[in-house]
């Protein structure tokens, strides 16, 4: 995840959809997550292609990556000429796979990804309904861990750790080591 993190907020990559692809890719191809999360930072990117120049309201204009989606079907700007999010072109890409020949499968993901990052991408697509369990099940654990965080928050140990580590920042503050040793030889 560090090695695409950066990126996700830029490309709408929610947390969920990036832990449920990394975790859908690592399993189907055994590459390392670093290898993965790599390719996935370059792939990230370049789905989201777009150049600058003169044909758009915005002044950019669709690149050579977002152009093979375009010819499948798969907008990456929405009917208000903003950028969609990289959860929803992923979404769009892997409920059109199926429905691409092989032939245009193989050509969307050497175009799209590279010859790098091919795997990844045909990993991910040719797995989607893995990927869709994957997501599922990152939903479930967030909630899980949010419920349970509340419960731990309303208890008495976590108060009670809250109230030692304000004890701790205030005496830190108020008393530093110079005055303590001044008290200990008073009293001394």
């Amino acid at each position: 995840l560090e090695k695409f993190a950066a990126i996700s907020d830029t490309v709408g990559l929610s947390y969920e959809y990036a832990t449920a692809a990394l975790t859908t890719v690592t399993a189907t191809t055994r590459q390392s997550a670093e290898v993965v999360g790599t390719a996935f930072k370059t792939l990230f990117a370049r789905i989201q292609d777009l150049e600058l120049g003169e044909t758009l309201e915005d002044g950019t204009t669709l690149g050579k990556y977002s152009e093979a989606l375009e010819k499948v079907g798969i907008n990456i700007m929405d009917s208000n000429g903003e950028l969609k999010k990289m959860d929803t072109i992923l979404d769009e890409m892997g409920s059109k796979w199926d429905t691409l020949s092989k032939a245009q499968q193989v050509s969307l993901a050497q175009t799209v990804a590279g010859t790098r990052q091919y795997t990844q991408l045909v990993a991910l697509m040719d797995n989607w309904d893995g990927f869709a369990q994957n997501l599922e099940i990152v939903y479930n654990a967030t909630g899980s861990l949010n419920k349970q965080q509340e419960i731990y928050m309303d208890s008495v140990e976590a108060h009670l750790n809250k109230m030692e580590a304000s004890f701790e920042c205030l005496y830190s503050s108020i008393l530093d080591e110079d005055t303590i040793k001044d008290f200990a030889n008073i009293m001394t």
